[in-house]
């Protein structure tokens, strides 16, 4: 019995080393999506209604939750700040994946863009700001893989301007979308 577990333990021992020494990918979870908070507009005024957009650009290969999704998987949006009121978000289109036998799931992947309907309170004073965070949780996957949920924290301050004074809109190639 001991003639034939030697070999057996030379062949395990080889085959260990060949397991250890192939290039195991493990997928780069910080710098497979990145995030951006923009405004439609500039500055804002007090009593205006505007839209902020967490703007996601994932990389190929990797997903983000869709929003109808189970909890902590799922991708949500908070909004926070003293002078603002957010509405319901709204959430682009998903793309629907039969995940490699795990199931079919809602799933976002490429750039997208997530648009917040707020108000400015009317509290808001001229030749000041206005600090809106945006919290975002999320959890980044591959088809095979995913990241621990998490979240990030986005913020802005908005200028404000008196009432009736102009503003510019931006980004419009965000925010000018059929709604």
């Amino acid at each position: 019995m001991i003639k034939h577990s030697i070999p057996l333990a030379v062949l395990l021992l080889f085959a260990g080393s060949f397991v250890l020494a192939q290039d195991i990918e493990i997928p780069d979870w910080e710098s497979s999506v990145r995030f951006e908070l923009v405004a439609s507009q500039e500055p804002v005024r007090p009593g205006d209604t505007l839209e902020l957009a967490v703007l996601a650009e994932i990389e190929p290969g990797y997903h983000l939750y869709g929003p109808e999704e189970k909890k902590p998987n799922r991708t949500e949006v908070s909004v926070s700040g003293e002078l603002v009121k957010p509405a319901e978000p709204i959430f682009p289109p998903v793309v629907t994946r039969d995940l490699s036998g795990l199931g079919t799931y809602d799933l976002y992947e490429g750039k997208i863009a997530i648009r917040i309907p707020v108000s400015v309170e009317n509290g808001a004073s001229e030749g000041k700001s206005v600090p809106v965070d945006v919290r975002i949780n999320y959890q980044v996957c591959t088809d095979v893989a995913c990241s621990a949920p998490t979240h990030k924290t986005l913020s802005l301050k908005l200028p404000v301007a008196a009432k009736g004074a102009a503003v510019e809109k931006r980004h419009r190639d965000i925010f000018e979308l059929k709604k």
